[in-house]
Order: C-alpha cells, then sequence, then structure tokens
C-alpha cells in the first residue's frame, strides 16, 4: 500500500475519533438536565435570563425543546435545561435539623468542629453526621425535601447548589453507612434533584419517597422506592425503578433487576395496649420475609422516631421505653436485603409504675383465716396501692377494692368464705398516676382449724370433739407438754369429729387442729388452745396420811 494512502486513511481515523469524543462530550455535557415547569409570564428569554450562564443558549434551549415559539410559551410546559448551561451557586445555601432524637454528632470541616447535632442547627455541604444507637436525626433541605437519617448511620452533605434563580436545588448526599429515609416533594416552586450516593450506587430522585441503605457487607446498598420514580446507577449502568420496587446494587456492579417489595405485615391481631416492659409485639410471620424492621415514633408519620429495632425472629421485644402513646411501623425484609412496605398502627404503653413484688400471699398460696394479712414490698415510686380481691379472674364482681392502701400491707376487714380467690394490687405515682394492675394471682382462703366444742374426762381417758366445716374434711390433731408443740404427746390424723386419748397427768397442756379438704388442701394449724387436766389424786387427798408417810420416812 502506497505511504500516501496510508496517511490519509490515518487522518481519516483520527478525525472519526475527535468527532466521536465531541459527541461523546457534547452528550455528556447534555446528559444532566433539569426540569423547569413555565409559569405565567415566562418566555425562553426571561428565563435564559434569570437560569443559564448566557443569553446565547436561547436559540439551543428552544431547539432542545422544540419550542415554536421563544416568545409565548403556555405556562406549565416542562423544559428541559442542561446542568451545564446554568448558573449556579451555594452562596447562603444549607439545611436544617428539624428533628433529633438520642445522641448524633456533627462534624464541621470548615472549622473542625466536632459537636452534638441540636435541634434547629444549620447544615452545610461537608457537614458529617454520625448518630448512635436509637438515634435519629431529620433534616430538611431548601426544597423541602426531608431525609431522616437512623440510627448507627453516617452521612457526608457532598454538596448543596442552587441552579438559575433557585430554578432548581441539587442535593448529594454521601451514605457512608447505615440507612436514610427520604421524601421530596412531588411539586414545589423550587426544582428538585436528590441524590444519594453509597459506595457501590447513586440513587437520584424527584417528587420520590425513597429508602437508601448500605447493607450488612458496608458495601453492597438497597433502593426501595414508595412512591414515585428513582433512578439508580451503580456500575456503569442505570435503572428506573418504579413505586413499590426495589434493587440491589453490589459494588462496581449495575444495579439488579427491580422486585416487588414484600406487602405489609399482618397487625390486625398486634395488641394496642401494654403494661410490661420489655415490650413484646407479636404478629403473625410475612412470606418471603427473612427479618423485620420495626420502628416506634411519637407521630404518626414518623418524624419523631424513638426506637428501631430489626429481628429475624418473633415476637418482637423492645426495651425501656417512657409511657405514652405511640405510633409502630413494621416491614418485613427479603433475602436480599430489600425492605417492603410497611404496616402502622397506634398503641399505647402503661407499665409504670410497676406492680410491687408481692410476699404473700404468692400466687395459688393461702392466707390466714384468723390474720387474713396481705403484704408486699414497698414500691419507691408509689404514693399509694390499690388492692382488689374477687372471686372470678376477670374481676367482674369485687369482694374489696381499696384504692388508697398506704401501707405495704393490707388486711382483710371481715374474714371470707373458705374457698378460692383472686387479687391483684397496682402502685398509684403522685406523678405518673396509676400504674398496670398485676396479673391475677390466686389464693385460697381454707377452713380454719375446728374450735373444740366438748371436752370430757374419766380417769383413764379423755375426749375431744368438734364441728366438720365441711364433706370429705379430715383433720390433723396434735396434744402437747408446751406451746411451741417440741414435746408432742399425741398427733393423730383422722376423718371423725371426735377423738379419745390417754389422759395424761395433771396439768396444764396445749391442743391444735386444722382442717384436711377432700382435694388433700391442708389448711392452717388453729391457734394453739391451752387445757387444764385435773390431777387423778390431788395432793390434798394425801393430807390425812402425812403423819404415817413421815413415821415410815
Amino acid at each position: 500500500m502506497k505511504p500516501q494512502l496510508i496517511n490519509k486513511r490515518f487522518k481519516f481515523t483520527c478525525w472519526i475519533l475527535f468527532l466521536t469524543s465531541l459527541l461523546t462530550l457534547s452528550a455528556q455535557a447534555t446528559a444532566e438536565e433539569w426540569i423547569y415547569t413555565i409559569r405565567p409570564g415566562d418566555n425562553l428569554w426571561n428565563v435564559s435570563e434569570r437560569h443559564l450562564t448566557s443569553m446565547q443558549y436561547v436559540s439551543r434551549l428552544q431547539q432542545l425543546n422544540r419550542v415554536p415559539n421563544a416568545y409565548t410559551i403556555p405556562p406549565g410546559t416542562k423544559i428541559r435545561i442542561p446542568v451545564a448551561w446554568s448558573k449556579q451557586h451555594t452562596e447562603g445555601v444549607y439545611a436544617r435539623v428539624v428533628n433529633i432524637h438520642g445522641t448524633a454528632m456533627l462534624t464541621r470541616v470548615s472549622t473542625a468542629e466536632n459537636v452534638p447535632v441540636e435541634l434547629g442547627m444549620p447544615l452545610y455541604a461537608g457537614d458529617e453526621i454520625k448518630s448512635e444507637n436509637d438515634a435519629f436525626v431529620t433534616v430538611e433541605f431548601l426544597d423541602k425535601s426531608r431525609m431522616r437519617l437512623q440510627d448507627n448511620s453516617h452521612i457526608r452533605i457532598n454538596e448543596m447548589k442552587v441552579f438559575g434563580d433557585y430554578g432548581l436545588v441539587d442535593t448529594l448526599i454521601e451514605l457512608q453507612q447505615g440507612r436514610t429515609e427520604s421524601s421530596v416533594p412531588p411539586k414545589s416552586e423550587i426544582g428538585t434533584r436528590f441524590r444519594i450516593k453509597t459506595p457501590s450506587a447513586v440513587s437520584s430522585v424527584r417528587g420520590t419517597d425513597f429508602r437508601v441503605g448500605t447493607l450488612t457487607n458496608g458495601t453492597d446498598t438497597s433502593s426501595e422506592v414508595l412512591t414515585g420514580l428513582a433512578q439508580v446507577s451503580g456500575g456503569q449502568k442505570a435503572i428506573n425503578v418504579s413505586a413499590g420496587f426495589g434493587t440491589v446494587t453490589a459494588l462496581s456492579a449495575p444495579p439488579s433487576p427491580p422486585v416487588k417489595l414484600l406487602p405489609p405485615p399482618d397487625l390486625t391481631q398486634t395488641s394496642d395496649i401494654y403494661e410490661r416492659l420489655p415490650l413484646i409485639i407479636t404478629l403473625p410471620a410475612l412470606a418471603g420475609a427473612s427479618a423485620y424492621r420495626a420502628q416506634i415514633a411519637k407521630d404518626q408519620n414518623f418524624d419523631a422516631m424513638w426506637s428501631e429495632f430489626t429481628t429475624a425472629k418473633l415476637p418482637f421485644r423492645d426495651g425501656d421505653i417512657p409511657d405514652g402513646d405511640y405510633w409502630l411501623r413494621v416491614r418485613g425484609i427479603d433475602a436480599t436485603g430489600i425492605e417492603g412496605r410497611d404496616a402502622i398502627m397506634s398503641f399505647t404503653l402503661n407499665a409504670r409504675p410497676e406492680p410491687p413484688f408481692v410476699i404473700m400471699p404468692l400466687p395459688d398460696g393461702v392466707v390466714d383465716p384468723i390474720a387474713r394479712e396481705f403484704q408486699w414490698a414497698a414500691q419507691s415510686e408509689a404514693a399509694h396501692y390499690i388492692v382488689i380481691v374477687s372471686q372470678d379472674p376477670a374481676f367482674s364482681t369485687t369482694i374489696v377494692h381499696d384504692t388508697k392502701v398506704t401501707d405495704n400491707k393490707f388486711r382483710l376487714i371481715d374474714p371470707l368464705s373458705p374457698g378460692q380467690y383472686f387479687w391483684r394490687i397496682a402502685s398509684v405515682s403522685a406523678i405518673e398516676g396509676a400504674g398496670p394492675f398485676s396479673d391475677a394471682m390466686t389464693f385460697r382462703m381454707p377452713f380454719p382449724g375446728p374450735a373444740m366444742e366438748e371436752t370430757k374426762f374419766d380417769k383413764s381417758q379423755m375426749t375431744f370433739a368438734w364441728r366438720a366445716g365441711g364433706e370429705g374434711q379430715r383433720f390433723h390433731f396434735q396434744l402437747a407438754h408446751d406451746k411451741e408443740f417440741k414435746q408432742i404427746l399425741h398427733d393423730e390424723n383422722t376423718a371423725a369429729t371426735q377423738l379419745t386419748v390417754n389422759r395424761p397427768d395433771g396439768g396444764k397442756y396445749f391442743l391444735r387442729t386444722k382442717t384436711i379438704e377432700s382435694d388433700g388442701f391442708e389448711g392452717p394449724w388453729g391457734p394453739p388452745q391451752a387445757i387444764d387436766i385435773p390431777y387423778a389424786n390431788p395432793y390434798w387427798n394425801l393430807l390425812p396420811f402425812m403423819p404415817l408417810i413421815d413415821l415410815l420416812l
């Protein structure tokens, strides 16, 4: 081949490559665009004057948007404006903290500050926020977009720019760890371009509610779209994700094909009143869920978040939160880490002051039919206590309902008939009012030890008699020298209502009985009864024989 021909072909190839690079650069320059909505009185000339760097772009703007008349454009028309043609400024552009719960730290690169995040605090490009466990920060941007930083998360505000004369607010957040939940208004006087960047993906939205999180490996990203549309890019590829779908983007890889979000869990059978801590929240398992995320907030919009936790097991358990009214939000998480749609319900927690520790009677215990006393440990928070006694576990009717028990013990004034009863107790705080009742505790009021009705003596025996309190009862009888019943003379278990024993020497003795129910339940010993047994040969009968006794001695 001739050298001249080779040289011509080489020059032609270089020219083609040059044109290709120009076209590529031009495509890249116009690929970054924002949308402006024409208002009454707008035309391409005053739009260009307000928002573009040069009036020379008027014709190009007209050509790009195929506008027939640059002077007359119907209001509401949306036109594309390339970022490269737009005025841009950052002066006076900042976000602010509109809600904070827990501890989060702000690192301000411009001043090397490291301070706690506070409500109302302004945030500027370059600022970083780290949230601790159960700490949540909600940030509002100039275009009214809101982003909530979840607990144990770390973000950096990379960019906050205004294009044109407040025609567009461009925000770029770098999520280094954790999760964010964002809401970008669909319609606003100010245009919006809102992006969240992670190690593996960039999620860009306009008018969307969406969530972005880093997965457990720290590099992969989950993106979930609740309303609107998001563009997720990674590995030099971008896909559109519609509402109700999510995608996962691995490091240096394109986003996975969007999958449908899991439906909301079923909370119809979940309790809306809790009187114990920790909270135990029950719900049926959700098909397709390998884990769950639960969030607790003080408001229905979940702006005032209080607590968040994930678990692979049901039921949920959450720790120490104050009494009050709350909202619960639960979603399933699929095997890839994509989080599904939310189920939301309200609930009330009233767990304080806690019921005191019961000393007696313990559950299934016995109340002494004579003392009839109830006792519990003193509760430091309690100003007084409420004690209720009933014959049914639902406490539909009550025998005792005392709301002003100031001591840590209580005595029944009137005796109860033998049988099974239920009681419960609550503490009342001067600050928080009445706390929850303890669980219903059963106790038994036994038959008291029967009292002796008749005692008969003869020279060698004595007989005791009493009255049975119920059918099928047995009785335990003891006779002793001492009141403590350590020196027992007679011990017998009998079904009879009288008992004959050998008569001991004369003197003072003690006896006691207790009732054994037909089901084998043994009541308490009745109070000891003293008995004076006459001597069989009193000493005064020997007085006439005393001289003879002395003679014999």
